[in-house]
C-alpha cells in the first residue's frame, strides 16, 4: 500500500520537472536575447557616437548689436516696430536735426570766410612784393646818387657833411629792402599753401565735413539686414550719443553652435556634412557644413575654461562647441537667435550608419511637434 502511494508521488514530481524545464529554457532564451540586444545597442551607440555623433545641445547664434546714436538729440520719429524685419540702410529713427543744420551752415560760412581771408592775404603778399620792388629801385637810385656824391667829396667839390648824408641815405635804402623782404616772407607764411592745400582752407573743409557727417547721423540706420528688439522708445525721448536705444539682431551672419561630448569629436572635421532639426521648424531637416571645431570651451573672452578636479571612473562629461554654417534660404523667416536645435554630423561615408542617422534626425524633427 505504501509503495502504491509513493509511485504516484514520483510520477507527479517527474511531470512537474518536465513542465518547469521548458519554462526555464524559455526564460534563459529571453534573457540571452535581451543581453545580446543590449550589447548590440551599446556597441552601436559607441560606434555611432564616433561616426554619426548626435547632440540636442545646439543653439542658433548671430550677431546682436546695441544700436547707439553717434550724436545726441531728441527723437522726432520712430520708423520701425519691435521684431520687424528690415533691410540694410533702412532708417530706424530720426533725431532732431536743427542744431546740426545750424552747425552745417556755420561751417559753410567759415569756409567762405577762410577763402576771403586767403584772398585778403594774397593781396597783402602782392602789396609786400610791390614794396620790395620799390625798395630795390630806391636802393639802386640811392646807390648811384651816393657814389656820385662820394666821388665829388673826394675831389673836394662837396662837403663832408654831404658825403655823410649820402652814406646815411644808402644805409637807409638797404634797410628798407631788408624790411620789405621780411614783410613779404611773413605774408607768405601767413597765407601758407595755395588753393585747397592752404591750412585755413583745409581746417574749414574738415569742419564742414564733420558738420555734414553729424547731420547725416541724425538718421539712425540699420547696419545690415536684420531686426530690432528690446526697445521701448517714444517720440520726444532724448537720445544721448553712445547710449544704446535698441537692440539690433543681424540676419546676415547666422550660424549654429552645437556642443558635443569630447568622445564624439574624434572624427569631426571642418567640411563634414551636417543635418539640423530646428525646434522652431518641426518636420524640416536643414543641410549644413561644419565650419570649425573650437580648440576649447571658452567661458570668458581671452580665457579658456578652468578644469575642475574630478575623481572616479565616471567623470562629468565636458561639452565642446563646433560651428555650423548653412544656407539661410532654407530657413527664411524660421530662425530665432537662441533657438534650440538637434544636430547630427556625418563624419564619414559609411552608408549603413549614415542611413540610420538620416532616419533618426527626421524622426527627431517630427517629434518637435509634441515636445
Amino acid at each position: 500500500m505504501t509503495e502504491e502511494i509513493k509511485a504516484p508521488k514520483e510520477e507527479s514530481e517527474n511531470t512537474s520537472q518536465e513542465n518547469n524545464s521548458p519554462k526555464k529554457n524559455k526564460v534563459r532564451k529571453i534573457t540571452n536575447y535581451l543581453l545580446i540586444t543590449v550589447a548590440a545597442l551599446l556597441s552601436f551607440s559607441i560606434i555611432s557616437d564616433r561616426i554619426i555623433p548626435l547632440t540636442d545641445n545646439a543653439r542658433v547664434k548671430g550677431y546682436v548689436v546695441p544700436i547707439k546714436p553717434e550724436v545726441s538729440g531728441q527723437v522726432l520719429d520712430i520708423l520701425v516696430q519691435p521684431n520687424q524685419l528690415i533691410k540694410e540702410g533702412d532708417v530706424l529713427a530720426k533725431l532732431n536735426p536743427v542744431d546740426y543744420e545750424i552747425a552745417l551752415k556755420q561751417a559753410e560760412q567759415s569756409l567762405e570766410i577762410a577763402g576771403q581771408n586767403v584772398g585778403a592775404q594774397t593781396a597783402v603778399i602782392a602789396s609786400s612784393q610791390a614794396r620790395l620792388t620799390s625798395a630795390n629801385v630806391e636802393l639802386e637810385n640811392t646807390r648811384l646818387q651816393s657814389n656820385r656824391i662820394l666821388e665829388m667829396a673826394e675831389r673836394g667839390v662837396v662837403s663832408k657833411a654831404d658825403a655823410d648824408k649820402a652814406r646815411a641815405a644808402l644805409a637807409t635804402a638797404k634797410a628798407n629792402v631788408v624790411n620789405a623782404q621780411a614783410d613779404l616772407e611773413k605774408s607768405k607764411k601767413q597765407l601758407g599753401a595755395d588753393g585747397a592745400e592752404n591750412s585755413q582752407i583745409k581746417a574749414a573743409l574738415l569742419a564742414l565735413e564733420q558738420a555734414q557727417i553729424n547731420l547725416e547721423r541724425t538718421e539712425i540706420k540699420a547696419p545690415t539686414d536684420g531686426g530690432v528688439s528690446n526697445f521701448s522708445l517714444s517720440e520726444g525721448f532724448y537720445a544721448s550719443a553712445g547710449q544704446p536705444i535698441m537692440t539690433f539682431v543681424s540676419t546676415e551672419s547666422i550660424w549654429i553652435e552645437a556642443y558635443f561630448r569630447e568622445n564624439s569629436l574624434g572624427n569631426i572635421q571642418p567640411g563634414d556634412k551636417v543635418e539640423i532639426a530646428l525646434d522652431f521648424a518641426p518636420g524640416k531637416v536643414i543641410q549644413g557644413t561644419v565650419s570649425s571645431v573650437d580648440w576649447g570651451q571658452s567661458n570668458q573672452a581671452g580665457k579658456l575654461a578652468q578644469a575642475n578636479n574630478q575623481t572616479g571612473w565616471l567623470r562629468q562629461t565636458q561639452m565642446l562647441p563646433i560651428a555650423i554654417e548653412f544656407d539661410h534660404s532654407q530657413t527664411t523667416g524660421q530662425l530665432r537667435i537662441g533657438g534650440q536645435a538637434d544636430v547630427i554630423v556625418y563624419s564619414g561615408d559609411n552608408v549603413i550608419f549614415n542611413t540610420i542617422g538620416k532616419l533618426w534626425i527626421r524622426f527627431v524633427s517630427l517629434m518637435s511637434y509634441v515636445r
